[in-house]
């Protein structure tokens, strides 16, 4: 959510059902105003709360140069304080992270153990060897930062033309966007994912008949797996909003206006993975 629209933002994505309060608006929108400047970013963003059995965790991020490369996430315990979110390598880390069932408690310095699955080594259709279940010691702060990791990578939205890429391979907001019209505004191939594309440059412009290079290089909701089951568009004030929901992290919400470049998304949740989407529908 783009601090310069912050509470305009949070009124379109009130039919999601959570909400900040008066006084949490406030708050944040005016601490982050700070850590901008502070920091000196580009741009910066409130990306949403992870609640918690004891204090919700606040999260923030802000970027320099590339909106994709360069963000910089931060998180705070009282919407005013914020704290930058460790860099999260391990992989063991993030298995660790997905499988931990445990709310978040609250407090950064808290540690829990989590039983990794064992890993199978398969020779032609044949098990030859099996390792252990290991045991990896997490730490709450290290789980946070890697949940908010995989949310975004997995569901932050962004609209086709929001971000473009420059000659020298930087990516930045598109200052002529101005949003998506009438037809292409309930279509979920004109929404694309938040982060640095998986998919190969080919493969994401085959997918269009009026392609564009600098616009076109992300991934699109559309290919998310489950397909047709990860994302929910509906229609909101006359068909003049439109507000995506993810079903695989529930609480994460997106937002467009038609002919607008306002746009965003917000997570607010427990931090847990949907693992029975499949059986859902």
């Amino acid at each position: 959510m783009n601090i310069e629209y912050f509470s305009e933002g949070l009124e379109c994505l009130m039919y999601s059902g959570r909400k900040l309060s008066p006084e949490q608006r406030i708050l944040i929108e005016n601490s982050l105003i700070v850590l901008l400047q502070e920091n000196r970013f580009s741009g910066m963003y409130f990306w949403g709360r992870i609640t918690a059995t004891k204090n919700d965790y606040y999260i923030a991020f802000g970027y320099t140069n590339d909106c994709l490369k360069d963000r910089r996430y931060f998180y705070s315990l009282d919407q005013y304080q914020w704290q930058l979110l460790p860099f999260v390598q391990s992989p063991k880390i993030f298995q660790a992270t997905v499988l931990a069932r445990e709310p978040f408690v609250g407090d950064p310095s808290l540690q829990m153990f989590v039983k990794l699955d064992p890993t199978f080594n398969i020779v032609a259709n044949q098990v030859v060897s099996i390792t252990r279940a290991e045991v990896v010691k997490l730490k709450e702060e290290e789980r946070l930062a890697a949940i908010v990791f995989i949310i975004s990578e997995e569901c932050a939205i962004s609209p086709r033309g929001a971000l473009y890429k420059m000659v020298d391979g930087r990516v930045i907001p598109n200052q002529m966007f101005r949003g998506l019209n009438d037809l292409q505004i309930d279509n979920l191939s004109y929404y694309q994912l938040y982060r640095i594309p998986r998919n190969d440059l080919k493969t994401n412009l085959s997918k269009r008949c009026d392609y564009n290079y600098a616009i076109d290089f992300l991934d699109t909701i559309d290919g998310v797996i489950p397909l047709g089951q990860s994302f929910i568009l509906n229609m909101q004030r006359n068909d003049r909003v439109a507000i995506i929901k993810s079903c695989i992290w529930q609480g994460m919400t997106f937002f467009h206006k038609v002919d607008s470049r306002k746009h965003g998304f917000l997570y607010l949740g427990d931090g847990r993975k949907n693992f029975d989407l499949l059986f859902m529908y």
